[in-house]
């Protein structure tokens, strides 16, 4: 017996889990054997890989509160603890938390107008339903998915060399999500356009491949066996909420998923990666003619070449006759397949999750990229899986899912307390105390926008943002100070001042640098799949609100639309002149405290010397409520 396999089996001997471990019968390079622990019923246990079931809908006593299904799993929960859900956002609040979370930017005036007016039952669905169809809705929620596939346009490390093409992923992306196309044909061709889709679709693919790369590399075998790796890693988290990257090197420490499994699933990309070349990006599969036999290698070293495995998911997601009958002789297309089979437990289930995270801010399950043992379980495990029997049953339409969670009345409710009646504000005061951290879903949770968003805000009531659809990246003008941070020549602002403007989601996504907005509100670096943002505060933020050029020519201009705009409707007072202001920057109209405080300020003989306008301009663009949602 080798050192190694002795090593290996004293740590099999010596662990305290109660799992028992087997010898797996493989093709070995020589007579070793893979020592793997065995799946048990105790490991299924865990209630990610229990079958989903569609759940009936619990009985409430606030009959009259839910409008569908998902209020009832809300409510039931809150009345287990004596609590009442808060009463409905007025419109305004609500239209601009919904056009935010739609198509990331600020509703205009004259559309919170058209719903106030509109006194029909179905107001709001009319708004939800048009939000949803406009192609700004795939600009802001591909950029979700793009965290997720860690994308960026460069490689990364010393020298973060361009990969030219890559904006078209970007682009497929949005297009995918604005056609509504079906969740499991968005992931089929993210992991087999090259062998399924049409030329065009080939670049899909780069989901896989987006990730950090170092062409320049001596040992392009090494190169490639990290990308194997890390493709790996990546595919485990994202599309199936278990972390794999450990078990690379060797079986996890909490979770059933041994260092086979792991090279196992490896196996079902090794011959979409080609060799390598020296200088030479690769930015989608191509499948090779002859399949590479997947191998085990020992601690996770490319020189410690073990055994060859057979090509298939990992064994805790399948049951056992899926795992049997796995087409081993075209991986990826089985793998693609096996993903939306109905017993699968964990597709629909992970994809549900992520989708309510990015309406309420927080997923139902602490890491939405970790369904394993180690994370905390769902605070609502039964209305999880309805939402995951929805996306499924519904021919996989994710616009279906965004609508039945917005037409909710838990989507629906207020943030904050404006009632003052007594038991209105006694209910609130008991949600405060018994739920401070709202993980029973009583209010909706206050939401800070992202730094995207917030450029792009900054830029859509100021008049200036041009939203041009589609087509290669922009870079705007940076700081001096930060270009003096990176290579020369990596940087080049785009000639065409109109460019400078655009949406945030085309701006060139260089990993090695992030635009000022964006590294001070937290954007990921794209090292790795990002399943939720940080969202820290921080004087950085202030600063950058107050004193970068973005701010200060936001707030001109929105000085210069603010009068233009009144001057226009020949009402040019003061008081209209606030109001317009207000209705642009916050989508509502000014309290009488308000209205007097800012009049004040115009009307002052100091102000008017410095332009008591841009002044309040400045000020309402750096109020909290201009980068938080209600």
């Amino acid at each position: 017996m080798s050192r190694r396999l002795a090593f290996i089996v004293m740590l099999v001997l010596m662990s305290a889990e109660s799992r028992c471990a087997v010898a797996i019968e493989v093709t070995p390079v020589s007579d070793q054997p893979i020592l793997e622990d065995s799946i048990t019923e105790s490991d299924r246990d865990h209630w990610s890989y229990q079958p989903i079931v569609r759940p009936e809908l619990p009985e409430v006593s606030l009959r009259s509160w839910p409008v569908n299904a998902i209020d009832n799993f809300v409510l039931h929960e809150l009345e287990r603890k004596q609590l009442a859900p808060t009463v409905a956002a007025d419109r305004s609040t609500l239209l601009r938390r919904l056009t935010f979370d739609l198509i990331g930017l600020p509703p205009t005036p004259e559309e919170l107008l058209s719903f106030e007016q509109d006194l029909s039952l179905i107001a709001y669905q009319k708004q939800v339903d048009r939000l949803l169809a406009s192609p700004a809705y795939g600009e802001r929620w591909s950029q979700h998915w793009l965290d997720l596939a860690r994308f960026a346009e460069t490689d990364g490390f010393e020298h973060d060399k361009v990969r030219s093409n890559a904006w078209q992923y970007r682009q497929w992306v949005i297009d995918a999500l604005n056609g509504d196309m079906p969740y499991d044909q968005f992931i089929g061709l993210q992991l087999t356009a090259d062998l399924t889709g049409d030329e065009e679709d080939t670049i899909a693919t780069m989901f896989c491949l987006a990730g950090p790369d170092m062409p320049d590399l001596n040992e392009q075998e090494l190169r490639r066996h990290d990308k194997l790796n890390e493709i790996t890693s990546t595919v485990g988290a994202a599309l199936l909420g278990l972390q794999m990257h450990c078990a690379q090197c060797h079986d996890h420490k909490y979770d059933p998923i041994s260092q086979a499994d792991f090279y196992r699933l490896r196996g079902v990309f090794e011959s979409a990666v080609p060799e390598l070349k020296r200088d030479q990006p690769i930015d989608r599969f191509a499948a090779q003619s002859s399949p590479v036999p997947p191998r085990l290698y020992y601690r996770g070293e490319l020189q410690n070449e073990g055994p060859s495995l057979t090509a298939k998911p990992p064994r805790i997601a399948c049951s056992t006759d899926a795992y049997d009958k796995f087409d081993t002789s075209n991986p990826r297309l089985a793998l693609s397949q096996w993903l939306f089979l109905k017993e699968n437990t964990l597709t629909s289930r992970v994809i549900a999750n992520r989708i309510w995270q990015h309406h309420f801010g927080k997923s139902l399950c602490e890491n939405p990229s970790d369904l394993g043992l180690i994370a905390s379980g769902p605070s609502h495990p039964e209305l999880l899986d309805w939402l995951a029997c929805e996306i499924r049953d519904n021919g996989w339409s994710m616009k279906h899912l965004h609508r039945s969670i917005l037409l909710s009345a838990t989507y629906q409710q207020a943030s904050r307390l404006e009632a003052t009646d007594e038991p209105t504000l006694l209910a609130w005061q008991r949600l405060e105390m018994v739920d401070p951290d709202n993980q029973w879903y009583g209010r909706f949770p206050r939401q800070r926008l992202e730094g995207e968003v917030i450029r792009d805000a900054l830029l859509s009531v100021s008049g200036q943002l041009n939203q041009l659809h589609g087509g290669p990246s922009v870079m705007p003008p940076l700081p001096p100070e930060m270009l003096k941070t990176i290579l020369q020549g990596q940087w080049k602002a785009n000639m065409d001042p109109s460019d400078h403007v655009r949406r945030s989601v085309y701006l060139f996504a260089r990993r090695n640098l992030r635009y000022p907005i964006f590294e001070a509100f937290d954007r990921p670096d794209a090292g790795s799949s990002c399943a939720r943002r940080d969202r820290s505060t921080t004087a950085i933020q202030s600063l950058q609100m107050l004193n970068s050029d973005l701010a200060y020519d936001a707030a001109l201009n929105l000085r210069h639309r603010v009068l233009n705009e009144c001057q226009q409707s020949g009402e040019a007072s003061a008081e209209s002149l606030i109001e317009r202001l207000y209705l642009l920057a916050l989508s509502r109209r000014p309290a009488v405290s308000e209205l007097q405080r800012i009049k004040a300020l115009l009307e002052s003989r100091s102000a008017a010397e410095q332009d008591g306008l841009l002044i309040a301009c400045v000020a309402v663009l750096n109020a909290n409520e201009f980068i938080y949602l209600d």
